[in-house]
């Protein structure tokens, strides 16, 4: 095992092959006093093009958008035919062998600057939760090695955590094999004798196995799980789906990776006495476990959104059995953060939750408003009272982005503390030339349900193709000239939420121009232009993978969306970018065990 690097080198090779060479060459200087000029001018990008690449200044935001698949970028088309499918293999090939070693670079790095964070990030990259992880195997075996070889202890102590992510168990076992691979060994059994950081590996990841071997024997013998059939999975109940252990079914299939780790033979040492046939009674052991397969295979297709559905069906449960014992929105009956906007108006037109609904809406608004009033001038909430959202709904949007759009947009205008902007909202309406124009709505309605139903069928349009900056500013300095408003009553940021495929038009570089260009306009005019709003514009079409950038002033791009973004948005009040997006990635509970101890 090569020994902990506690500063990173630079290889002499004139052919060093990375990604964007500007931070990383500052970095590598500060951190190597024996790197002169000649030696930092070796680094060069890679033949791809990465112009579209650049620094955020700080190695984990770099390792966290810039280190993910091809297939992150790129949809492929199943209609293609088989030459264009193999040279975009090719293409894809060539793409990760210099993206993964750009993240060769760039971990060392990353972990002088923020350890912690650098080790969830590496996780990260192997989550398979969706909306959130990169799934992105190759660099998560290429980050392990590195992790392995210079913080090994560190690796270790955190098996345990990973164990408990979904497919955990998985988990471990690709990191078992992965290690063999990177280090180009035939068998575990030659790693175990040559690398005793390996050795402890291996043998925490066969215990926590072991371990959970025992605890599905004893859930059988005892009868805590009444075995179902294939037939009867849908009739499976909450509790099915918390004591249902997938050890079986990493274990007991036939795979060549299984047996280069010695899988079979390390966990019947830990459950059979020696003098017994291993062989027999792991086989007898399999068959008797087999329901739990099944259980599990269902658990993991099925099990997520289930549970997703229960938890806010049982929020608003509590919600509506406070209201129905006289409760009121305070003294804690209800959590004011317990569901998301985008989760509470799901229900607001449901016939058995609708005013559990309104009432949870009701207790998130106050709470956040007393918040924003509490926190004037400070970062954070207070920031919501000079906002404005933009709802792009048209025919195509889907159902999931439709109630985020309606619910934030609904949520903005109520926290807006301004007569003028309180309870308003924009969306485009199409005029006769066909080209989009921003109008200004007054959301009507007496609770959650009727303001629901106003937006829906009043900010809902047939098509849009891009968004015209300029006017949306013409509409805003409208209204502060017909209400001859302050300085102070300006907007200060506009919300764009879209799913339209237009929007992509839309670009950092438009978008700042075009504010430049209304800037210089109202110079002209000898206007009092005060300062333009700043504008968000959030794609809200991908539930997975976000990403975000910053390229000008006053604009930030967005796109895709998950809850601890939702929740990341809502906590600093619509101040979001890219390291609100990197922070939300690794903000669930699974993320919080983890530790560094080397």
């Amino acid at each position: 095992m090569a020994p902990p690097v506690s500063t990173p080198t630079i290889p002499t090779s004139t052919t060093l092959v990375v990604g964007p060479p500007q931070l990383l060459t500052r970095r590598l200087m500060s951190s190597n006093s024996n790197l002169d000029m000649a030696e930092a001018d070796k680094i060069s990008t890679s033949p791809i093009s990465f112009s579209s690449w650049h620094s955020f200044g700080d190695p984990c935001l770099d390792l966290f958008f810039h280190v993910k698949s091809r297939d992150q970028d790129h949809i492929s088309n199943d209609d293609e035919d088989d030459d264009i499918k193999q040279e975009r293999q090719k293409q894809t090939s060539h793409y990760n062998h210099y993206r993964l070693n750009y993240l060769k670079q760039l971990l060392p790095v990353a972990w002088s600057h923020n350890p912690l964070t650098t080790l969830k990030l590496i996780f990260n990259l192997h989550s398979r939760i969706i909306r959130k992880g990169r799934d992105y195997p190759e660099a998560f075996q290429t980050a392990v090695f590195w992790l392995h070889q210079n913080h090994p202890k560190t690796l270790l102590c955190n098996l345990p955590a990973f164990a408990g992510w979904k497919w955990g168990f998985d988990n471990l076992l690709d990191i078992l094999y992965g290690l063999l691979e990177q280090g180009q060994d035939a068998t575990a059994e030659e790693r175990l004798h040559r690398d005793p950081d390996y050795k402890l590996l291996h043998d925490q990841v066969m215990d926590l196995l072991a371990a959970r071997w025992k605890s599905d024997i004893e859930k059988l013998k005892q009868h805590k799980l009444e075995l179902k059939s294939f037939q009867d999975w849908d009739q499976l109940d909450e509790a099915d789906h918390l004591v249902v252990s997938g050890t079986a079914a990493f274990c007991s299939l036939p795979d060549p990776h299984t047996s280069s780790i010695l899988l079979r033979e390390s966990i019947a040492r830990r459950l059979f006495p020696p003098e017994s046939d291993q062989s027999e009674e792991w086989e007898r052991l399999t068959n008797a476990l087999e329901p739990f397969l099944n259980y599990y295979t269902h658990q993991a297709l099925h099990g997520n959104h289930t549970l997703e559905r229960s938890e806010v069906k049982k929020c608003l449960e509590e919600v509506k059995a406070a209201a129905a014992a006289g409760g009121n929105l305070g003294g804690g009956i209800i959590k004011p953060d317990a569901l998301l906007p985008n989760e509470i108006i799901k229900y607001a037109e449901d016939e058995d939750f609708g005013e559990a609904a309104n009432l949870q809406w009701k207790a998130m608004v106050e709470d956040m408003y007393l918040k924003q009033q509490q926190k004037q001038g400070e970062e954070g909430l207070g920031k919501f009272k000079n906002c404005l959202a933009v709802c792009n709904i048209t025919d195509h949007t889907a159902k999931l982005p439709r109630e985020l759009e309606v619910s934030l947009g609904l949520l903005v205008s109520e926290l807006n503390e301004d007569p003028a902007w309180k309870g308003k909202v924009i969306s485009f309406g199409d005029l006769p030339d066909g080209q989009p124009q921003p109008l200004l709505h007054s959301i009507q309605g007496d609770d959650l349900k009727s303001k629901c139903e106003f937006m829906m069928r009043t900010l809902r349009i047939k098509s849009n193709t891009s968004v015209d900056y300029r006017k949306v500013c013409d509409l805003i300095l409208e209204v502060v000239e017909n209400e001859n408003l302050k300085a102070e009553q300006m907007i200060k940021k506009v919300f764009v939420l879209t799913d339209c495929i237009g929007f992509f038009n839309c670009t950092s570089k438009t978008l700042y121009e075009a504010k430049q260009s209304k800037l210089e306009e109202l110079e002209v005019s000898g206007y009092d232009a005060r300062p333009l709003p700043h504008i968000l514009l959030w794609d809200i079409s991908s539930w997975k993978y976000p990403h975000s950038e910053e390229h000008h002033p006053g604009v930030t791009l967005m796109s895709g969306v998950n809850n601890n973004l939702i929740k990341s948005f809502m906590d600093n009040g619509g101040e979001i970018g890219p390291r609100q997006v990197m922070e939300a990635a690794i903000a669930d509970k699974e993320f919080q065990t983890f530790s560094v101890v080397d």
